[in-house]
């Protein structure tokens, strides 16, 4: 009774189910995703049940010996100990003096200032000489050299400027007196100085990439204690062209010359010469093949009255060289005339016993020719060796002017000075050079040149060696040790001796043909690095004892030795 009633229950309440909307619950199961956090988690290593786990198996090996390589010991190398580098401090300011043997004083002061990133100024001033009379002369040997120099340097990405005012100072003594008896009378009076003060302005300017390369200009203003003066002008500039691959190089120059002087060594009037030279320069250049040609050529035009050249000059500019790689032997011939202006300022620079009243003129180089061939050995060991020829008109040289008796107030008019006297010239030389690239800031040069002259016409060329030699080089240790020396060397020459007559007259005094021996002077400069900011250097000038010099009768001193030391520092403007 009771299953029947429970059967009939349940019957009922299915019925009255499916009478309304059924509902069903569904669990979804979201697939997993990991977080940033899960990719922190130490990570368990997975274990396979049921897995096969086998131990590890230990590899034997032996090395098969080899004669060669067996005999090889490692080199047991200690590691490097680091050193504490220095600070580089940029020293713009230098303090330089020193006091020598016959009242020697040396004083240098420079200084750079930074306007900009583009522009520095600069000063120096230099000044160095010494006192006293030489080889127990009548006359004062004093000898000095001041300058004073202010600079500006203008630096771009297209070009840049570099401009020049000097102010110098060169006081020399006509000391050179002939070996025989004086009145002290006269000797006493005199003031045997000879003072005189240049100005020079002088501005370059250099184009990166531009068709008008360089422009170089200088004006000279030279005077004396004799009332000498002159002025002086100059102008070049260059071009280059590129035509296909190759470049067509070309000059243009300009030159001017005015000097006057107060009295002229015979007539004693008034002399003066002004004449300028105009010209032009040209050159074809191939420098991509082993055969290197600059092929090219010049001309001037002289104005003025000047004897000895012609109006219109033409020379040559012409260089070939042939360098083949991995070769030692680079053979070369040139052939580079040109005209050169010869003033008051060049002749004193060159000998400083010229007399205030000369002759100028320019001198035209034919042809100024050399064949020769260069050899270097490992960069280290370079030599040349070439011949030489060379046509000149106007050769320049250097002649002893008479006494003149009726002199009472000039020191210069003793038959101490020398005039410029001219000549057309033939000559044939060789020369020959030899340098020693030892290391970085280290060579040794020497150079040496003899040229045999046949002057046109039959004369004497005075003072003129056939031989002369000059040497330089620099040697460093450990950026603290420094010695630098440079000299010369005059071979045999022919010097004009005047003898001294009673009521002689100047125009008509004979030429004695003396002989001057070989004379070589050197200077030598050693310095110390103390410290960063101070060296201490010594300076040693040498020349051969005797009764000349370079020039007659003007003997220099044999040894002279100054100390002194350098301080450097950066002063803050």
């Amino acid at each position: 009774m009771c299953l029947v009633f429970f059967i009939s229950r349940l019957a009922f309440s299915q019925d009255k189910e499916q009478e309304g909307i059924g509902t069903q619950e569904v669990l979804v199961v979201k697939s997993y995703t990991p977080s940033l956090s899960d990719a922190f988690q130490i990570k368990i290593n997975p274990k396979i049940p049921d897995s096969l786990v086998q131990s590890s198996k230990s590899l034997d090996f032996s090395i098969k010996e080899i004669p060669f390589i067996s005999t090889y010991q490692p080199n047991k190398a200690t590691p490097l100990k680091l050193k504490k580098r220095e600070s580089s401090i940029p020293y713009n300011t230098l303090f330089s003096g020193g006091l020598g043997t016959m009242n020697q004083m040396l004083l240098e002061v420079s200084s750079v200032y930074t306007i900009d990133r583009q522009q520095r100024f600069g000063v120096h001033f230099y000044r160095d000489g010494f006192k006293g009379k030489i080889n127990n002369a009548l006359l004062d040997g004093d000898q000095s050299f001041s300058r004073l120099a202010l600079q500006h340097n203008l630096r771009s990405r297209d070009y840049n400027t570099h401009t020049t005012l000097q102010f110098k100072n060169y006081i020399h003594n006509y000391f050179g007196l002939y070996d025989q008896e004086w009145d002290p009378l006269l000797i006493s009076s005199l003031d045997s100085k000879s003072k005189r003060n240049l100005f020079e302005l002088r501005t370059d300017w250099n184009w990166y990439d531009f068709v008008l390369r360089s422009i170089a200009f200088q004006v000279n203003h030279t005077a004396d204690n004799f009332g000498s003066s002159e002025q002086q002008i100059g102008l070049r500039s260059e071009f280059n062209f590129e035509i296909s691959k190759d470049n067509l190089n070309a000059n243009l120059l300009a030159n001017g010359l005015n000097t006057l002087f107060k009295d002229s060594y015979f007539e004693k009037t008034n002399e003066q010469y002004t004449y300028g030279i105009l010209g032009s320069e040209f050159q074809w250049q191939r420098t991509r093949s082993d055969l290197k040609l600059k092929l090219g050529a010049g001309f001037a035009y002289v104005a003025g009255s000047v004897q000895g050249v012609n109006s219109i000059l033409y020379y040559p500019k012409v260089e070939i060289v042939y360098q083949k790689q991995n070769t030692t032997l680079t053979p070369y011939a040139k052939a580079l005339g040109g005209v050169k202006p010869n003033s008051y300022r060049s002749s004193f620079l060159e000998n400083p016993y010229v007399s205030p009243t000369t002759m100028l003129r320019p001198t035209y180089e034919q042809f100024n020719a050399a064949l020769g061939v260069k050899t270097s050995l490992a960069s280290v060991v370079n030599f040349d060796l070439g011949i030489l020829y060379d046509e000149v008109d106007n050769f320049m040289y250097f002649q002893r002017l008479p006494y003149d008796v009726q002199n009472e107030t000039d020191s210069y008019r003793l038959s101490n000075a020398f005039e410029n006297k001219f000549a057309s010239v033939r000559f044939y030389g060789i020369k020959a050079g030899l340098r020693f690239d030892v290391a970085k800031n280290n060579f040794i040069h020497f150079e040496t040149k003899y040229r045999l002259f046949d002057p046109l016409e039959d004369q004497i060329l005075w003072n003129i060696p056939g031989l002369e030699m000059a040497w330089e080089g620099q040697l460093t240790w450990k950026d603290k040790f420094v010695f630098t020396f440079n000299g010369k060397a005059f071979g045999d020459r022919s010097s004009a001796f005047r003898p001294l007559f009673v009521n002689q007259q100047l125009d008509n005094v004979p030429l004695v043909e003396n002989k001057l021996p070989l004379f070589a002077k050197s200077n030598f400069h050693i310095s110390y690095k103390l410290i960063n900011q101070f060296d201490v250097f010594i300076k040693s000038k040498i020349a051969s004892k005797g009764l000349n010099g370079r020039w007659a009768y003007y003997p220099e001193p044999s040894f002279l030795l100054l100390g002194g030391i350098l301080y450097k520092l950066d002063l803050q403007y």
